[in-house]
């Protein structure tokens, strides 16, 4: 008896064969494998602050160093130094800028002061008293008695003075009396006007005209907006100033 394979199988087995062939047909397409190269930095960050700026930021010109500003100092004008020294004795300090004003105090030989402006009145200069905190007086520099360093002229200028309105001496006595320095001569009471004579403020002494060897009756220190009367003549003799 012969073996026959049945139909069933011998479709089964062309099926499998069609199915292997065709797989094997199939290209397979290969997997690339791909390796990242990594990038090389050029240069190291730069720090600034808390966060990092690249060097090829800095290089095209993104930052920039801001200069540091120059200052231009202009230097402020001086006032200019002009001394006083004070030479051959006392120099009298006065409330103005002339020898009407009072004498407020002295400068003694050797002192040297700094002015502080000039007056209109030529040959005279404003200064620090140096006996008196935070007073100006006025000091004359066209006498014997001062010498000046540095150019007056570059002082500032005071126009303004307020000219103070003197004092006067009145003869109360009969007898002619005269005054030094100065040597006025006041006439005897009831010699109309003639008795009672403007002074400057200063120092001064009265002397009997009337009496032998001319003796002192009077040493006066005139101030300023004053009047001064002579009562006493050279005998030592007192009289009343008659009511005007």
């Amino acid at each position: 008896m012969s073996l026959k394979p049945s139909k069933f199988y011998l479709r089964f087995l062309a099926f499998v064969l069609t199915v292997t062939t065709q797989a094997c047909g199939v290209s397979q397409k290969p997997t690339s494998t791909v390796t990242e190269t990594p990038r090389q930095t050029q240069s190291s960050p730069v720090e600034s602050s808390n966060s990092f700026v690249s060097t090829a930021d800095i290089q095209h010109g993104s930052l920039t160093e801001t200069p540091t500003p120059t200052i231009d100092v202009t230097p402020s004008p001086t006032s200019p130094i002009v001394t006083i020294t004070v030479v051959n004795g006392d120099l009298s300090i006065r409330t103005g800028p002339d020898l009407s004003f009072d004498a407020i105090a002295k400068l003694k030989g050797g002192e040297i002061v700094t002015a502080l402006a000039r007056s209109i009145m030529d040959g005279w200069v404003q200064i620090q008293i140096p006996s008196q905190t935070g007073k100006t007086g006025w000091i004359s520099i066209k006498t014997n008695y001062s010498i000046v360093n540095g150019n007056v002229l570059d002082l500032p200028r005071i126009d303004i003075v307020e000219w103070n309105v003197g004092s006067y001496l009145r003869n109360c006595t009969p007898h002619q009396v005269i005054v030094r320095p100065g040597d006025k001569i006041l006439q005897p009471t009831g010699d109309s006007v003639e008795n009672r004579v403007w002074f400057s403020p200063g120092s001064y002494s009265v002397y009997d005209l009337d009496v032998p060897g001319q003796p002192v009756v009077a040493n006066l220190r005139v101030l300023e907006h004053s009047e001064y009367s002579i009562r006493k003549d050279g005998n030592g003799q007192r009289w009343d100033c008659p009511q005007s």
